[in-house]
């Protein structure tokens, strides 16, 4: 389009313009080696004049329902509101300033360049050091942070970004690490180490791949014994070296509504489901306690998905399959939605107050020994 121009060349970027006439950008998001559809898309664009462009998706309905996310910089995001949306969620208009560059997404993104922010603000601190899990496919090193006293010998290790669309872990992340090394409540790092990678897809994160359905399968589909990729070869060896006791995997689910708006556990079979259901019990508490429990996220187990539900069945190559394996005491998946819902929407702030009472209920459990309140 005539003063208009179109860019996904930066870290997260993923778009393809399909046509440009009459005031209407038509897109789609690429989905370069996934194997079925799925949604993520990212791109900049500059105009030239002041004046009002509308975004087409051509493959599907891919915005969400507080519309696009939106930044001005690439690093601070916000949603861009409901009312951008037009007849659908295929598309959104922008009224451009004059020269104005500007960032959509179809989440709030989280790339390295975050946490490397994150990590310059936590350093230096004495329970903190950063090591490399691996170096990557396109040579990236993947970072990993041990958190924790060098004594303790009790282990627990979280990892985020098996898929590389599924970014808003990282901001839950970041507040689960300021609550655990603010005093007082570093209990949990007195007496476990925490092993955090926070991309096990680097560099899908920032290529801006999709990373779910990748051929010939994505990262969670390769806890085996002849696994594809450095990241997780490295992660399987570097678990395999302590023993642990809790072994966490966040991801993000699908586009919105159901239990895709709340936060969830996918569940495993029992004896593991008893254990994951004393840890939401302590979850539910911790965020219903929360300060900011009346317009922020919340956890409730109703929401989680059984094991043999849905999609929820048997697979020995995911994550939290090989969590299990290693002896862990609690291990399962962790689904934080893309958006949430009205009083309760995904943003950099709620995620990082989840984080923190995900760490609280953690504590607790870790601490307490798995036992909820009315155990004890």
């Amino acid at each position: 389009m005539n003063g208009i121009a179109i860019e996904d060349d930066y870290a997260g970027g993923n778009i393809r313009v399909v046509s440009e006439e009459s005031g209407v950008v038509t897109l789609e998001q690429q989905l370069r080696d996934t194997t079925g559809w799925w949604f993520y898309w990212g791109f900049a664009a500059i105009a030239v004049e002041a004046r009002t462009v509308t975004f087409e998706f051509a493959n599907g309905e891919v915005i969400g329902p507080w519309g696009p996310a939106y930044s001005r910089d690439g690093i601070e995001w916000t949603w861009l509101g409901v009312d951008a949306s037009r007849s659908s969620r295929a598309s959104f208009a922008y009224a451009f300033e004059a020269g104005e560059k500007a960032y959509f997404s179809y989440c709030i993104p989280y790339q390295l360049h975050h946490f490397e922010s994150f990590y310059a603000r936590m350093t230096p601190h004495p329970l903190v050091r950063r090591k490399v899990l691996a170096v990557s496919e396109r040579l990236r090193a993947l970072p990993l942070l041990v958190a924790g006293d060098d004594s303790a010998s009790r282990h627990i290790l979280i990892a985020c970004r098996q898929h590389a669309c599924e970014a808003v872990s990282g901001y839950a992340m970041e507040g689960f690490l300021e609550h655990c090394l603010q005093s007082p409540h570093s209990r949990l790092l007195t007496q476990c180490k925490l092993h955090y990678v926070p991309f096990v897809d680097l560099d899908g994160a920032e290529r801006g791949d999709q990373g779910k359905g990748r051929a010939p399968h994505d990262h969670n589909r390769d806890y085996t014994d002849r696994p594809l990729y450095r990241s997780t070869a490295a992660l399987m060896a570097y678990a395999s070296a302590f023993p642990l006791e809790v072994g966490i995997d966040f991801h993000s689910p699908y586009l919105w509504g159901g239990r895709n708006d709340r936060p969830f556990i996918v569940k495993r079979r029992s004896p593991m489901k008893e254990e994951i259901e004393r840890f939401g019990a302590l979850l539910v508490r911790a965020t219903s306690r929360s300060e900011a429990a009346a317009n922020e996220l919340r956890y409730d187990g109703a929401h989680d998905i059984e094991a043999g539900e849905d999609w929820n069945q048997p697979n020995d190559r995911t994550c939290s399959s090989f969590f299990e394996r290693r002896g862990a005491r609690l291990a399962f998946s962790f689904e934080l939605p893309y958006f949430g819902v009205e009083g309760g929407a995904v943003t950099p702030h709620s995620c990082r107050r989840f984080g923190a009472d995900f760490a609280a209920a953690l504590e607790a459990y870790v601490l307490g020994g798995g036992r909820n309140d009315e155990e004890r």
